[in-house]
């Protein structure tokens, strides 16, 4: 009877520098994957018993994207927004991005660099600012999360720490699905976030979701190497708000 093949110790050792540089190479951020759909048609509901209006100096919208060499970082400031509730729940919402004046905010690289890369996401190559210099986000479907939480979420938080988790929502408290209009393209998201009211709403998430649906495709073909810019891109939403008549 034939025992089991063993690998030579040198093999062994080839194989696992192979699987840990191919683990080094994958630079996306893991955290919650937001699902992405067609646009979801916006049904009437009553008026809000409660308007929150985003606090633009207070808020922001993160974004991380990923290559094969590395990662970069910067943020979507807003222009308006507002959150809607009725009787203590939330109900609605929506916001504006200031896409035009999106800057790379990347500690690892120096200034003249992130104005490069500054310049080089307004072009049209990325966002096309010239044309679309602004990005919308509106809720059009939100689901408290009850006390038993996402089974499937809680499993994969059981996972080995992987990197992002740190950026991952605990606790969401909501499910949240909204049509995002980016470049002139609308898909709905649907994604966890944590939603908290004291004297101020505020609403967090963190999720990834996958830039060539709308149309943001540069360098996105795999068969460009070390060149390519992964199709995954982290979004991070903290919006604060205040009430309407404050």
């Amino acid at each position: 009877m034939m025992g089991k093949p063993h690998l030579h110790p040198l093999s062994r050792l080839l194989l696992g520098l192979l699987l840990l540089l191919a683990a080094a190479c994958d630079t996306t951020i893991k955290t919650d994957e937001a699902v992405i759909a067609d646009a979801v048609v916006n049904k009437k509901t009553p008026a809000p018993t409660d308007i929150f209006v985003v606090d633009t100096a207070r808020s922001e919208i993160t974004w991380i994207g990923s290559k094969v060499t590395g990662r970069h970082n910067g943020v979507f400031r807003l222009k308006s927004g507002e959150l809607y509730m009725s009787n203590g729940l939330l109900t609605g919402g929506n916001f504006v991005m200031d896409v035009a004046n999106t800057v790379s905010a990347d500690k690892t690289i120096d200034a003249e660099s992130n104005q490069k890369l500054t310049t080089h996401l307004r072009s049209a190559d990325f966002f096309d600012v010239e044309k679309y210099p602004t990005a919308a986000f509106e809720m059009v479907g939100i689901a408290r999360l009850d006390s038993t939480g996402d089974k499937a979420r809680d499993e994969e938080a059981k996972a080995p720490a992987a990197l992002g988790d740190d950026l991952r929502i605990k606790n969401p408290t909501h499910r949240i699905t909204g049509n995002l209009t980016i470049k002139g393209e609308t898909k709905s998201v649907s994604f966890p976030a944590r939603v908290t009211l004291d004297t101020l709403l505020r609403a967090k998430a963190n999720f990834n979701i996958d830039r060539t649906k709308w149309g943001l495709v540069y360098r996105s073909d795999k068969s460009l190497g070390n060149k390519t810019i992964y199709p995954e891109v982290n979004i991070g939403i903290d919006l604060v708000a205040k009430p309407e008549d404050n």
